[in-house]
Parts: structure tokens; C-alpha cells; sequence
């Protein structure tokens, strides 16, 4: 049956062979729960979307380089739609068709919610829904049918929406191209639609950002040389007039200043210099706006693709315990009984003294980098002529340990982010990622910026000390401090090793190994 939604159940019986179960829907099946479900259908063609595609703007659209030419997905009219109802059903476009009437994503969504809501035992023992089974171990899990994903010849137009998102969409060669939004959500669904319409849109804006960030840098290497603390360090006339306390307690000595921190000083200009603090300034605005014109956009998408009244009941998850279910007496469905005050507070307290245990290792973490610190520069700033390298040495072997740190405490922690928030066993999908989002980022938080927080704010004369009252580790150690020119240079290495590191740990991960 072609017009119906398939839904494919994959059965697993220990020493029997795998069986698949395909389910599909009648079409009078899917016109009952259209109409119970509130699905949107268009009704009427609006002729006024189309009364500027010719003249200079088509022309321009058609010039642009980041839109996809000639593309294989079929664009489809713009229509005003209204919630279906059987009975005014041969008001809606193709309501003779009874293969198109709805679309894919509506007849998957239908089918799911039948699978989801269809009661296979006792109500009140909570025996309801596919995902039930699966927990239950009847079904190995349940799945919507993609299309075929072979690929269509040199020539050829793709037979179906996959391929021809395949080619319009998912090529490397598309990397710079504007993304097919409504072709994605036509196919995916409305969540992964959005999904995909914030990413492209958060690339986009995040460009004219990198394009000032770029300008700052050039004008901080152009600006370099008339910069006068850099003049002074760098003036071979200045050697020998500038001497600083010693590095280290028993092999350094006293050192030129003007000798040994002159390629430090031109590095760190380069980033540290007037234009920074305008790009701070305009990050933090760019921060606010990004927020408001995503919200219009978003606002503006579930209008066109008709999400904006949209509700959906969500089912209890099925670990959710049956003792805690009682019938609601009006609507005759089985809803989650509040717990006890004892024991949500129970619950609560035994997870914030987890957390507070787990962050309280992070800053361990962060400690034993700061003595890894101190140790190393204290061995290799020997000399003068070795402070320099030095400083970036340890600057960035420290942030690359730092970063493995960072990894395995992840690790580690999402694993127990998740036996958490299952002790906690929230009662539905939505509260559930909640519980586990609010864990992970606080984690991740106080992970990933402590190493970051303390080179930007506290690794300074009340943390290091002065000449005569150095602060120590163990007694033996003194604190490296900043340079001479402040800790921005050391804060952009951390930031650079910390930011790169996770990309490219996350491109393995994601890309690479599958």
C-alpha cells in the first residue's frame, strides 16, 4: 500500500533468526488520527507568495554563489493550511489522491503515535506503547523505513527525496551552499529541520565575528612595531638597563628584561592591543542580537512550516515504575503520582553532593596543572635567554594535559550523569533529557573554563605573590606567574589548545571512526 506509513519492528529471540515486522496504516486509519492529532493539511493555494519571482531579484537569487543551482529537490507551492477534519475532508488539496494527501512525515508521525499509545496488556499496570515492549524485551527496537539509498546514475534524476537530498545537501561540495531547510524538515521532520536551520544560521552569523576578529589580529601585527612598551623592550639601546628578580630560587639569576622577552612582547601585541577590547565589546552585543534574530527566525520557520500551534502528548517512559501511576478520573488515562517531599529531596540532595564531588575533582585537576606548572618552568627558566620558550612550553603542555584531563573526567562523568538521572527516573523523554542536561552542563561548565577562569583572573600577585613573599607549593615551588606583559598571550594558548583540541577530538569521534 504505497499512500500508507511503514513502520519496521526488529525482533531478536535468543537462538532464533532476526524477524522484522512491518506496520501500515490504512487510510481510513490515518484520516481518524489526522483529525484527533490536529495535523495541519493545506487547503487553498496563496497566489500572493509568487508575485515577485521574475525581474532583477530573481535574476540576483539566481546569481548567488551559496545557493544550490539547478537543484534536484522539488520546490514545492506555498499553501494556507488548516487543521483536517473527515468531513470536510474534500477540501484539501489532493483529498481525490489518496497516496498524497498526507505527507511522509505525517503518516510516520500517526503511525508512531498509534505504536505509542495502543495499550498491549492491563492499563493501570502501565502496559502501553511499543516503547514498553522494547523495554520489556518483545522487540529488539522500532523504527520508521527510510528510502533507498542507492544512488542514482550520472544523468539520472534521484527517484526519491533521499537521494536527492544526498545530492543537493549531503556532498562535501555543499559545504558553502545555503541548506535546503524545507527539503530537510519535508523529509526528517519538523525537529531536525530546526535543528539544522539553527546550525546554518549560527555559521553564518558567527562569520562577520571571525571576519572582525581577523582584522583585530592584522591590525595588532601592523600596529606591533610603533607599540611603545614593544619599542622599549626591543631597543637594543635598552639592554642591560632593565634587570628583573630571578625566576627560580637557587639557579636563576637576575635578567634583562630587554633581552630575552622581545619576541613575547610582538606575540602577545598581536592579540592583546587596543582593537581587542572593541571586539570584546561588539562580541558581547553580537551575543545579545544573535539571540533575537534567531528567536524571529525560528518564529518565522514554524509559521512556514506550520509547527507554531503544534502539541504533542508525550508518553510516561517505560522504566517509569507502575506503582507510581494512577488513573486520572476524568480523562481515564494513567498519569505519574507526585513523589513525597522525602524522598524528591532525597534524591536531590544525593545528586548535588555527586556533582558538588565531581567538580570538586575537577579543581583537583586544575591544581595538580598548576603544580605541573610551576614545576616545569621552575626546570627549564635556568637562564635568561631560555624565558621566552620557557613560558610557551609550559603554556602548552599544560593545556594539552589539561585537555586529556578535560576528556576523561567527560568520560567518566556522562556515564554517571546518566545511572543519576535513571535513579532519578523522571517520568517522561522531555524531563528526562532536562535532569541530564542541567547535570552535564554544570559539569562541563566548571570542566572545560577552570583552567581558563584561573589564567584570566587569578594567577596574579594576590595568587603568585611579590619579590620576598612568592606563594609556594609544598614549600618548595614557587607559582608561575604572568609575563611581563600580562597572562593574555598564556590565556589565548590555553583558549586555542582547549577549543581546537575538543573539535578535533569531536570530528574523530564523529565523522572519522564511523
Amino acid at each position: 500500500i504505497r499512500y500508507s506509513s511503514q513502520f519496521s519492528f526488529q525482533v531478536t529471540p535468543p537462538n532464533i533468526t532476526r524477524h522484522f515486522v512491518l506496520i501500515r496504516a490504512s487510510f481510513e486509519t490515518l484520516k481518524k488520527y489526522a483529525e484527533k492529532m490536529c495535523i495541519k493539511l493545506p487547503f487553498r493555494k496563496n497566489e500572493k507568495e509568487n508575485k515577485n519571482t521574475s525581474g532583477c531579484g530573481s535574476n540576483l537569487r539566481k546569481l548567488n554563489p551559496l545557493r544550490v543551482h539547478n537543484p534536484t529537490s522539488v520546490r514545492r507551492e506555498d499553501y494556507f493550511f488548516a487543521n483536517f477534519k473527515q468531513d470536510d475532508c474534500r477540501k484539501f488539496i489532493n483529498h481525490q489522491y489518496e497516496e498524497r494527501l498526507f505527507d511522509k512525515v505525517d503518516r510516520i508521525n500517526i503511525v508512531q503515535h498509534i505504536c505509542s499509545n495502543t495499550p498491549f496488556g492491563e492499563k493501570k499496570e502501565g502496559e502501553i506503547g511499543l516503547r514498553k515492549l522494547i523495554y520489556r524485551g518483545a522487540y529488539k527496537a522500532g523504527y520508521p523505513l527510510h528510502d533507498d539509498s542507492g544512488d542514482s546514475k550520472q544523468g539520472e534524476k534521484p527517484s526519491n527525496d533521499r537521494q536527492r537530498l544526498k545530492r543537493d545537501w549531503g556532498r562535501f561540495g555543499r559545504i558553502v551552499k545555503f541548506q535546503p531547510h524545507t527539503a530537510i524538515k519535508n523529509y526528517f521532520g519538523s525537529e531536525i529541520g530546526f535543528y539544522f536551520a539553527w546550525v546554518g544560521f549560527y555559521t553564518g552569523m558567527l562569520a562577520p565575528l571571525a571576519i572582525l576578529g581577523v582584522l583585530v589580529f592584522l591590525y595588532g601585527i601592523l600596529s606591533a612595531g610603533s607599540h611603545i612598551p614593544v619599542k622599549d623592550v626591543c631597543d637594543s639601546r635598552n639592554k642591560g638597563l632593565w634587570y628583573m628578580c630571578p625566576l627560580c630560587d637557587k639557579k636563576c639569576s637576575y635578567w634583562d628584561l630587554a633581552s630575552s622577552t622581545c619576541h613575547y612582547a610582538y606575540a602577545t601585541h598581536f592579540f592583546d592591543n587596543s582593537g581587542t577590547v572593541v571586539l570584546a565589546v561588539i562580541a558581547s552585543i553580537w551575543a545579545t542580537l544573535f539571540l533575537k534574530f534567531w528567536k524571529r527566525r525560528q518564529r518565522a520557520l514554524s509559521q512556514k512550516w506550520h509547527t507554531n500551534a503544534l502539541e504533542e502528548e508525550e508518553p510516561l517512559r517505560p522504566e517509569f515504575p507502575k506503582e507510581n501511576l494512577r488513573e486520572n478520573e476524568v480523562t481515564g488515562k494513567m498519569e505519574p503520582t507526585m513523589q513525597s517531599k522525602i524522598r524528591k529531596c532525597g534524591c536531590l540532595a544525593g545528586v548535588l553532593i555527586i556533582v558538588i564531588f565531581m567538580v570538586s575533582l575537577v579543581i583537583a585537576a586544575v591544581v595538580a596543572v598548576v603544580v605541573y606548572r610551576a614545576v616545569v618552568f621552575a626546570s627549564l627558566s635556568g637562564s635568561s635567554d631560555g624565558t621566552t620558550q620557557a613560558r610557551i612550553i609550559t603554556s602548552f603542555t599544560a593545556a594539552l594535559l589539561n585537555l586529556l584531563a578535560i576528556n576523561v573526567m567527560k568520560l567518566f562523568y556522562k556515564k554517571l550523569a546518566v545511572w543519576l538521572t535513571d535513579w532519578e527516573n523522571p517520568p517522561t523523554r522531555s524531563e528526562y533529557k532536562d535532569s541530564f542536561t542541567w547535570k552535564m552542563y554544570l559539569f562541563q561548565f566548571v570542566n572545560t573554563y577552570s583552567s581558563v577562569f584561573y589564567i584570566a583572573f587569578f594567577k596574579s600577585g594576590h595568587m603568585i605573590g611579590t619579590p620576598s613573599r612568592y606563594k609556594r607549593i609544598g614549600g618548595s615551588y614557587r607559582l608561575d606567574g604572568c609575563s611581563e606583559q600580562g597572562c593574555f598571550l598564556e590565556l589565548c594558548i590555553q583558549l586555542f589548545i582547549l577549543m581546537v583540541g575538543q573539535q578535533v577530538i569531536g570530528i574523530i569521534m564523529e565523522v572519522a571512526i564511523p
